[in-house]
């Protein structure tokens, strides 16, 4: 299952309007329920850059040692390939960042269909099952 950047930001920025759901997804990480967590690289990016300016480098890099070590983070590189797709998808889906749009090419291409986000952007895209818990 993809995890959505809103998800990782809400979880460590407790006054963020989605904290409560946030932590409780992280549970579900850390006591196995949720097996494998997929990120990409551009997920990271936009997780880790949020937070240095809201949270302060230190929570930055702790977030940013999680997505290092956590052995059931698995980061996907975003390839020239899926950057091209991401650009199509982020044009036929207006309304969606281009982080999202490189998300949705991950999960094309690793044929993956739930993502946990807060973001209804994503409901314009008929095969992904957005989960919120």
């Amino acid at each position: 299952m993809f995890i959505d950047s809103v998800v990782w930001i809400g979880a460590k920025l407790k006054r963020d309007q989605w904290h409560e759901k946030s932590v409780v997804i992280m549970h579900k990480l850390l006591s196995r329920e949720i097996n494998t967590a997929y990120v990409t690289d551009y997920i990271i990016a936009e997780v880790i850059n949020f937070l240095l300016r809201k949270a302060g480098f230190k929570v930055a890099l702790e977030t940013l040692n999680l997505f290092k070590a956590h052995g059931r983070i698995v980061t996907v590189k975003i390839d020239g390939k899926m950057l091209e797709r991401a650009f199509e998808i982020f044009v036929q889906y207006p309304g969606l960042s281009l982080t999202d749009a490189s998300t949705v090419a991950a999960m094309e291409r690793l044929g993956i269909k739930q993502l946990c986000s807060f973001d209804r952007s994503f409901d314009k895209i008929g095969w992904i099952e957005r989960l919120e818990s």
